[in-house]
């Protein structure tokens, strides 16, 4: 009998399993209580279950994480780069990211990805699988027993695209958020995406109430087409259509993210369609010095040139503009630089 991964059950879904075993639901309530909170993934220590149902949960289930194969910490900062490994043996890579009260996990959706963004490590992979929501709640329990912190913040911006694998993101993004597991508020939970306009009207109507970061990286569709390939079956106009029915359904701000690339993205032109397009949505703009990935030529802009843009597109005040620098770019961990050899 092929045993029942408990690792990425709701609580509801833990109700009904302990119901079929002829158990009373709030043991369900218990069982995610002791994987999500607590991080136990040894049934025997569940003390406030019954010995009999501990010993039958044994024969019936397994809390089945990702495990950790190597770690590396920064030198530069204190952020820390997870390689995992599947139950398949595929791998994977998260990381730990700790910011003054912030301790933020950046976690993968799948192995790999389809979309081809040129500025992307993970992009070199292609797409191996999807991940189930246990093993994307499993890098985030592997994270917090590890570095013995409570979590505050998540990003589902690690490897693969999360509005490909939708239905496990966002069952994920629940437990995680779920009070009597880790809970991590929802404010504190964001996703990604590189515009799956569907998806994102979808977020809307589906009312998820996660933060959302839409990866843009160019101002007009012919400098996107060749960046990311995605923009020719969902170009800006459908993008920023879905963005703006986003926003207005949930009254809520989006982040927009743009990978600053010297010589790319970043001219004098750029900087004034991209402050034209920031006026038009409920938004603030994240400005990503562009971290550099093995086999590409794109350049992170100077500090003079990244002041320049960031002046010409902050000049009509109406929008909140941020530089991001990202951590473990000397791990290659930073943003666009994950990659796990699954050869």
């Amino acid at each position: 009998m092929d045993l029942m991964d408990l690792t990425g059950m709701s609580r509801d879904e833990l109700g009904l399993f302990v119901a079929d075993l002829g158990e009373r639901k709030f043991r369900g309530n218990q069982i995610f209580s002791w994987i999500q909170e607590h991080g136990i993934t040894d049934f025997s220590q569940m003390t406030t279950l019954t010995k009999e149902f501990r010993e039958s949960l044994k024969s019936k289930a397994i809390i089945q994480e990702p495990s950790i194969l190597d770690i590396n910490e920064s030198s530069e900062t204190s952020s820390k780069k997870f390689l995992f490994e599947l139950y398949d043996g595929m791998k994977i890579e998260s990381v730990y990211l700790p910011e003054g009260k912030r301790r933020t996990v950046c976690l993968s959706s799948q192995v790999g990805c389809a979309l081809d963004c040129k500025f992307c490590a993970t992009a070199k992979m292609g797409i191996l699988r999807n991940l189930s929501a246990g093993e994307i709640v499993g890098q985030l329990l592997g994270v917090k027993r590890n570095v013995g912190e409570r979590i505050t913040n998540v990003v589902f911006m690690g490897m693969g695209e999360p509005m490909l694998n939708y239905n496990n993101v966002i069952k994920a993004a629940n437990i995680i958020n779920d009070s009597e597991g880790l809970n991590i508020g929802a404010r504190k939970i964001t996703i990604s995406t590189v515009g799956i306009a569907k998806k994102i009207r979808q977020l809307a109507d589906d009312r998820i109430p996660f933060k959302l970061a839409f990866s843009l990286n160019a101002t007009n569709d012919r400098s996107r087409n060749s960046l990311m390939p995605i923009n020719k079956m969902y170009n800006l106009e459908e993008c920023f259509s879905a963005l703006n029915y986003y926003t207005i359904k949930l009254k809520k701000r989006i982040t927009l993210e743009y990978v600053l690339m010297a010589g790319t993205n970043n001219s004098d032109e750029d900087a004034q369609r991209l402050a034209s397009m920031i006026k038009k949505l409920n938004c603030k703009l994240n400005l990503i010095p562009y971290n550099p990935i093995f086999g590409e030529t794109f350049k992170r802009p100077n500090r003079i040139e990244l002041k320049g843009f960031f002046e010409k597109v902050s000049a009509s005040g109406k929008r909140t503009i941020t530089v991001r620098w990202s951590q473990g770019k000397d791990i290659n961990a930073a943003c666009g630089q994950l990659h796990a050899n699954n050869i």
